[in-house]
């Protein structure tokens, strides 16, 4: 099963104006059968009044859910969109603690049944996992606090388990808070910024799954590269 998370900044080229066709193929061209996706636009003008929730979920043929963390006049909208190829259930916008001055932060939760015959499924069960998409706060003492409370949401969900996101935290902090959870992250470099990367703030985890790959992609997109993982194991 591949899974991918990419915090695409509402598919900018680098000159601060959308490109959504260049966002559309990027996606699809990932190959994922889940994707999380952060800074994405609904009716925003900066990306043409599009709704690249939708123009996503054509390209990549994938089911899509789409978390709100901002609404901006009465049409425009921004968040995280998590995406599975074949059913999404079960679907839950989490609000996360933010301060009185910080961004609103969000995390979408969903079980994504997976169509027959993606990803290698085994088991007995239907091929269904339970999937968190986040993007997290990078402001100092707050990140740590919205990973604590995605991790407590999403274990409170059948095995086996998938945390993605763009968690803005180091791997110091990152990696003993998930470990303790129990989950195992998958082992890349550095994802940010994308031109030079020099530091690691995307990541992809696993709970009753094992990391068979993992990688950071560069794309002509953003400002953060994606993470794309090969996972495998028994799904419920």
């Amino acid at each position: 099963m591949r899974v991918v998370t990419f915090n695409v900044k509402f598919g900018s080229a680098g000159d601060g104006r959308a490109d959504n066709r260049l966002l559309a193929e990027t996606c699809a061209g990932l190959k994922a059968d889940i994707l999380a996706l952060q800074e994405v636009d609904r009716r925003a003008t900066r990306s043409g009044l599009a709704d690249q929730v939708r123009l996503v979920a054509r390209a990549t043929g994938m089911s899509a859910a789409f978390g709100e963390a901002a609404r901006r006049g009465p049409f425009r909208r921004y968040g995280n969109v998590l995406l599975g190829r074949g059913a999404l259930s079960d679907v839950e916008t989490l609000a996360l603690s933010r301060p009185e001055e910080g961004e609103f932060r969000v995390a979408v939760l969903a079980r994504v049944t997976l169509e027959s015959g993606v990803g290698g499924i085994a088991g007995d069960g239907d091929g269904t996992v339970s999937v968190a998409a986040t993007h997290l706060s990078f402001r100092k003492g707050e990140g740590a606090a919205q990973l604590d409370a995605v991790v407590e949401a999403l274990g409170r969900r059948p095995l086996p388990r998938v945390l993605l996101g763009d968690l803005n935290l180091p791997p110091e902090v990152v990696e003993p808070a998930l470990a303790a959870a129990g989950y195992r992250i998958a082992s890349t470099g550095p994802t940010f910024p994308a031109r030079t990367p020099r530091t690691r703030i995307d990541y992809v985890a696993v709970e009753g799954l094992q990391v068979v790959s993992a990688e950071v992609l560069e794309t002509p997109l953003s400002d953060h590269r994606p993470v794309v993982a090969e996972v495998r194991g028994e799904l419920g």
